[in-house]
């Protein structure tokens, strides 16, 4: 089969594209495609001057190939764009004979003959300002919204797009707009953009940001009749020279009653007359489309911006410096990134203040001033007017709250004087602006939005002091409810609301420690310790006791300078029984080293805790292998609880938790028998105690030594169950125990297919849960099943 030369199928498809789109394909993207045409590289080898390969790769190659696959109706990927293009080529070729197919599915039949006219093209009368950018990037769902909006299928006869000042209202609009005025001086009656007769902008902005600062516009159209004589400059046949006012309203909707127009009021926030603009639009003919963008939430089909998602905000971070000869390192690009929040009109500012010679990091410094360029073009006209309100209070509250805060602890931080519905006029104040967003009970803000009101604290000390107040409060006494719950055992739905508000809950500790908030953070740790646990349980080790590491070192440091022994006791144990869990050498010589330190101070502390810190160390001997030692300790352990004058319930755990880990020895040492009725003794406890999560942990160890005895259908029974209810409970670390024993089991019955399988998942699971010496001895499991 003959090829097609390269260069003529990347012609073709740009003619494609731009016959279902209205837009041709752009720079990179025909870069990509020469590549993919004449190189035939791997996905990794596809590069784009001026971009990282990590954004051709992850953004531009995936968006390519959906676009393409969009036009040319069936799914494109790397390894197969050429032969998409090529079958649709000699289609298209052969498409020039009488009874020949369609051009592609889904679009007309092509010309009998090649000499066949052009499609027409016509003047369309507008006065569309120039776009703003060179390359119009990210924002694809919402102008895939807002082209659909416009379309005459589509009833809505006024559309607003809105959200915060910069986020690129206006930018949006204007694309669309001249999608629109493409697709209707070709005519191309293929293409899917909405086509008008004319087309009409019309702008109250007073300000732009530029690089050197804002820039006063010079004729802001504020009033009806700024709209008015917009109209009339693109509409030439209409004349309101000398004519009444209402008069000149019904001229107005007789003629406009004859086009199909688009009708942009950009900036209505700032109009001075918006109730008679307004009143203007609801009375347009149908054969008008209006388009309002402004900072304020109305009550029309929406389309709502808010900040550029990571890869788009790269994208245009990128974009930005290779147009103005900017070399941006990735570091460079996320820092920018995170410093602006993702609002195109900062992350313009930033890139063309690089360029003008200003170092990043004064940049990064000037975005987050309450006084600076980018706040002021972005939010002063929005919030100066709620000074002195509560609404006001409540902006710069949220700021406190890194994750959404619950509206009842916002207005009891914001305004503690307010019931929670009292201060909803306020919030509703702060969603119309766009200043805030609301989920369900939630509230939060856009990143850009916060480093302003955080400024906006710092310059409001007072407040800023009574509202950490409150915030700490709130957090010390919503957190005391988890206190005391135990970790061993499953909580249901008992943290569901604290993982909500887990990032608060990290600031408040943060601030705390910041401020030596002694007493605070240690009633905090008292609260979340149990929590803290169990979030590694659930999520991973590795990436949640980072937490626990960080604050225990701190109170351990505090409390020793305060001479608090008891409470440095229990925080070295604390920490011990975390490195023990993470499981590394150095981590469990750490443990070692403090768990030596604290049994020196066991005399600040009753018999139940001496107890438990014997415990604790055999657990540490047992990670190490040292298995003589941890048996003197469990002993040492047993006189303790006989000691300690513990309730039966409190002592029958204790002994219990003694013979589990008694059995673990025996049964890692090679006396199954002897582990088995260790394991069993505690099985009928937990059973009485109905300690339902432990119930299953010793049953998993039972299921073992009956793989090792040989007793497989007992192990199969026990595993099969406990598995299910670890999934029904969503215990993952549970999980990993049962596909490790499930592999054993498989193994032993000569299932090896089925053995590997499992040893797979449990290596995986290990590895996402931070369990490294499970992990490792997963794959050692693997390796050997693999080897046989």
């Amino acid at each position: 089969m003959n090829t097609v030369d390269s260069a003529e199928l990347i012609r073709f498809a740009n003619q494609q594209v731009l016959a279902k789109t209205a837009k041709p394909l752009n720079d990179v993207q025909e870069r990509i495609l020469e590549q993919v045409l004449i190189d035939r590289p791997r996905l990794l080898d596809i590069q784009v001057h001026g971009y990282s390969e990590t954004t051709v790769q992850r953004v531009f190659c995936p968006k390519l190939w959906k676009l393409l696959s969009e036009v040319f109706g069936q799914e494109v990927r790397l390894n197969t764009v050429r032969l998409v293009l090529e079958k649709a080529y000699k289609i298209s070729r052969q498409s020039i004979h009488p009874g020949s197919q369609p051009l592609l599915p889904g679009t007309p039949a092509a010309a009998p003959a090649p000499t066949a006219a052009p499609p027409s093209t016509r003047q369309i009368p507008h006065n569309l300002p120039a776009s703003s950018c060179t390359a119009f990037i990210g924002r694809e769902e919402e102008l895939a919204r807002l082209l659909e909006l416009l379309s005459p299928q589509h009833a809505a006869p006024i559309i607003s797009v809105d959200g915060i000042g910069g986020v690129g209202k206006t930018t949006l609009v204007v694309e669309a707009a001249y999608r629109c005025l493409q697709a209707s001086c070709s005519d191309a009656s293929a293409s899917t953009v909405p086509t008008f007769d004319a087309i009409i902008f019309t702008s109250a902005k007073e300000f732009r940001l530029m690089p050197f600062g804002l820039l006063k516009s010079l004729a802001p159209r504020r009033t009806l009749n700024d709209i008015f004589r917009q109209i009339t400059y693109v509409i030439e046949e209409l004349d309101l020279a000398g004519v009444a006012f209402a008069e000149q309203l019904d001229l107005i909707r007789m003629t406009l009653a004859r086009y199909r127009t688009l009708l942009i009021v950009d900036n209505l926030e700032t109009v001075k007359d918006q109730q008679e603009v307004l009143a203007f639009l609801y009375e347009l003919p149908p054969t008008v489309k209006a388009v309002i963008t402004t900072r304020e939430q109305i009550i029309f089909v929406p389309v709502r911006l808010t900040s550029m998602p990571e890869s788009d905000g790269l994208s245009l971070i990128q974009h930005e410096a290779q147009t103005k000869g900017v070399s941006l390192s990735l570091t460079d690009q996320m820092q920018l990134y995170q410093a602006t929040g993702g609002i195109p009109v900062a992350i313009s500012y930033a890139v063309g203040q690089l360029a003008n010679g200003t170092p990043l990091r004064e940049i990064v410094q000037k975005i987050g001033q309450s006084d600076g360029d980018v706040a002021r073009f972005c939010f002063e006209s929005s919030v100066q007017p709620l000074k002195h309100q509560p609404a006001y209070r409540l902006l710069l509250a949220l700021a406190l709250f890194p994750a959404p805060a619950l509206q009842e602890a916002l207005v009891q931080v914001a305004v503690p004087e307010l019931e929670a519905d009292q201060a909803e006029p306020d919030l509703a104040k702060l969603r119309g602006l766009s200043l805030v967003r609301q989920e369900h009970d939630r509230y939060s803000m856009l990143p850009l939005t916060r480093e302003y009101a955080l400024a906006e604290l710092k310059v409001n000390p007072d407040f800023a002091q009574q509202a950490r107040e409150r915030w700490i409060t709130y957090y010390l006494q919503h957190s005391e409810t988890y206190a005391q719950q135990d970790p061993s055992d499953w909580q249901g739905s008992t943290f569901v609301e604290l993982e909500a508000e887990w990032q608060n809950l990290q600031a408040v500790m943060e601030c705390c420690i910041e401020a030596e908030r002694y007493e605070d953070c240690l009633q905090l740790w008292q609260n979340l310790k149990t929590y803290t646990q169990l979030r590694g349980r659930h999520i991973s080790r590795l990436d949640c006791w980072t937490d626990r590491l960080i604050w225990t070192a701190w109170l351990i440091q505090a409390a020793e300078q305060r001479g608090d022994w008891s409470v440095v006791a229990q925080m070295m144990v604390d920490r011990a029984w975390t490195l023990i869990g993470l499981g590394k050498p150095a981590q469990l010589s750490e443990a070692e080293d403090l768990l030596t330190q604290v049994w020196h101070l066991r005399q600040h502390q009753d018999r139940a805790f001496q107890a438990n810190l014997a415990k604790i160390i055999a657990v540490l001997y047992v990670q190490q292998q040292r298995f003589e030692d941890a048996q003197t300790w469990l002993e040492q352990a047993s006189l303790l609880v006989e000691q300690a004058g513990l309730s039966e319930p409190d002592h029958q755990r204790q002994v219990l938790q003694i013979q589990y880990y008694q059995g673990e020895i025996w049964f890692k040492t090679g006396d199954y028998d002897q582990s088995k009725q260790l394991f069993e003794a505690a099985l009928r406890t937990a059973r009485e105690l109905n300690w339902v999560r432990v119930v299953f942990m010793i049953e998993n160890w039972i299921a073992d030594i009956a793989i090792e005895q040989g007793n497989l259908e007992v192990a199969q029974t026990l595993l099969v169950e406990g598995l299910q209810v670890a999934e029904a409970n969503q215990d993952r670390t549970r999980i990993a125990y049962y596909q490790h024993s499930l592999a054993k089991l498989a193994r032993s019955q000569a299932n090896y297919s089925e053995a590997i399988r499992w040893a797979t998942e449990a290596q995986h699971s290990f590895e996402a849960l931070g369990m490294l010496p499970e992990a490792e001895e997963s794959q050692n499991l693997l390796q050997t099943l693999l080897a046989s």
